[in-house]
């Protein structure tokens, strides 16, 4: 198989050296920085820099791609701009749909989306059938470019949006991200949710998309909800460090989405977790 990761950052990455250990596939990989073409040049079989918003460079891409994973990511500290989510995404997918009739060839679409687009629940399970909702402009855009991209399904060519939770994994453990919190003082109760996901299952899951041909919308994620506060509660408590207070609702403050995202499509398409759990705490 042709296959073009589109955006071979973090999780892109982590795919193609999964991919590359199978030894099946012939490997396109593409970044937005030039200083990283000697290191994945060990990985693919061709590495293009350029962004998937310019048209021309996204067909060098996918011009003889059997398939095609999209794992963009916007970068630095512009992320907090949805202008820059939009161009990332929404952008990118509206170039992928004008390229589709030049690209006969091209029969497998991954794309990753976010469980961000699901709204609050109570505290509920929600699932893939369950309404998105998004709760901010991010989420939007996220929305808009799932409903674009549905655009390139048909009878020759597969479409599968893998919803991630939050990804953690080598050099974003949890300890490290959240032990700035520690002894501080936060609105609410953090009784919400949270909902992981390790980025070798992401990879997995993407790895496991090609393969099985997979021609839906999944959610990616563990089969463990954290409770905000009980996991900082937990990370405090193996690293030796003071607890997190909880102030009760502020008016100021916009409380997050409570929801619990379930994992039992993607378990029941075959894919066997290898962090069920959150690892490291």
């Amino acid at each position: 198989m042709r296959v073009t990761i589109v955006g071979c950052g973090y999780v892109g990455e982590a795919l193609a050296r999964l991919l590359r250990a199978q030894a099946q596939s012939h490997l396109t990989l593409t970044t937005t920085r030039e200083q990283r073409r000697a290191e994945l040049e060990a990985l693919g079989d061709r590495v293009l820099v350029l962004k998937a918003s310019d048209a021309p460079a996204l067909k060098q891409a996918l011009e003889s791609a059997d398939a095609a994973v999209f794992c963009m990511a916007p970068g630095g500290v512009r992320q907090v701009d949805a202008g820059v989510y939009a161009a990332t995404y929404r952008d990118s997918i509206t170039n992928l749909l004008e390229l589709l009739l030049e690209l006969p060839q091209l029969r497998q679409i991954v794309y990753t989306s976010s469980c961000g687009v699901y709204g609050d629940a109570a505290g509920g399970w929600v699932d893939e059938r369950s309404v998105v909702v998004p709760r901010d402009a991010h989420a939007a855009v996220l929305v808009e470019s799932e409903q674009l991209l549905a655009q390139a399904r048909s009878d020759q060519r597969r479409v599968c949006v893998l919803r991630l939770g939050a990804i953690y994994g080598p050099g974003r453990d949890l300890s490290r991200r959240f032990k700035a919190l520690a002894g501080t003082t936060r609105p609410g109760d953090g009784q919400s949710h949270s909902n992981w996901i390790h980025r070798d299952d992401v990879a997995g899951a993407m790895a496991a998309a090609l393969a099985g041909a997979w021609d839906q919308t999944v959610n990616v994620v563990d089969d463990q909800p954290w409770r905000v506060a009980d996991l900082l509660d937990r990370i405090c408590t193996a690293t030796d460090l003071p607890p997190v207070q909880w102030s009760g609702a502020s008016p100021e403050a916009t409380p997050m989405a409570d929801r619990r995202i379930s994992n039992r499509l993607l378990r029941s398409l075959g894919y066997e977790l290898l962090h069920p759990t959150l690892s490291g705490l």
